[in-house]
């Protein structure tokens, strides 16, 4: 039986420092990979998630992104999006010419666009339009949620925001906390937890935040938790990016652009630039880019 190799990328998303941000996996040409392949893949590489770059179906596209956790494929998410355009870049499969140019990625929500920052040939920063943004329900009765967080009731509120679903492509519920401490401190029951946010669907992440961070430049210092997955995420780009929609629909962002942290509390600490762009108040177009560290390159082998 001959073997198959397949090449592929260990990057740190949301970083410029190895070994620190959120870790990504990328195939850059998978074709050829089956779905239970690439599951199977995406577990023995036990990251939060794992990319394949196919040939895209839509003609607007550059290529298709398909992306895989140790539990299954999902239609969309932040660092996996920025991640994979990086890749495909510096592997010559999109243009990348110094300054800012835009390539279209092909996800299961549809075609998005993402903009590349390059100099000297290398990709600086790549910055992602997400989904539309949308506001589901709210979180009225929070004391099984603060129960699960390891929290007092109080100490889930800001400025009289409630925990609420947001989405720009997959949903996560926006947690607001009364303080940086509280945030740093928080050690979940990740099976309670699971047991709060399955009323709201599957695979929903708890993005519990506040509005005051370590870094002198950062607005939000957030923590990820995936129940679902049964671990905190290092960067959580589309819940970051929901974070700034809930932020804009409640009069709360802290500016146009803003820088979240994440990931400090697990020694993989990740700086998230979101921009929200509003009309009439409500957010409208919602962008979260960042920067990459190359760590890893490597062959797969398969019968």
């Amino acid at each position: 039986m001959s073997e198959r190799f397949f090449d592929y990328w260990r990057i740190d998303v949301f970083t410029d420092t190895p070994l620190s941000g959120n870790p990504l996996a990328v195939f850059p040409r998978a074709t050829g990979l089956s779905p239970a392949e690439m599951l199977g893949i995406a577990r023995e590489m036990n990251i939060s998630e794992t990319t394949f770059i196919f040939p895209a179906s839509n003609p607007s596209a550059n290529y298709r992104n398909r992306i895989f956790t140790p539990g299954g494929e999902i239609p969309f998410a932040g660092h996996p999006s920025i991640g994979t355009a990086y890749v495909a870049a510096q592997e010559g499969l999109v243009p990348h010419p110094d300054g800012s140019s835009v390539i279209y990625q092909e996800l299961e929500i549809g075609v998005l666009p993402l903009e590349l920052i390059c100099e000297g040939g290398q990709v600086r920063k790549v910055i992602m339009t997400q989904g539309e943004p949308s506001l589901g329900a709210e979180l009225k009765n929070v004391e099984p949620l603060a129960s699960a967080l390891g929290v007092r009731a109080k100490d889930v509120s800001l400025k009289g925001l409630l925990p609420q679903i947001a989405a720009t492509g997959i949903q996560s519920l926006q947690v607001p906390i009364r303080s940086l401490e509280v945030v740093k401190g928080l050690d979940p029951d990740l099976r309670d937890l699971r047991k709060v946010l399955s009323k709201f669907g599957e695979k929903v992440v708890c993005y519990a935040f506040a509005l005051e961070a370590v870094a002198p430049d950062a607005a939000v210092h957030a923590r990820g938790f995936a129940p679902d997955l049964g671990i905190e995420d290092p960067a959580t780009g589309s819940a970051a990016g929901a974070c700034g929609a809930y932020l804009a629909a409640h009069g709360k962002l802290p500016a146009p652009t803003f820088i979240v942290e994440q990931g400090m509390e697990i020694h993989h600490a990740s700086r998230i630039e979101v921009s929200v762009e509003t009309e009439d108040g409500k957010p409208k177009v919602i962008r979260v880019g960042g920067q990459i560290a190359p760590l890893i390159r490597g062959t797969l082998r398969l019968p």
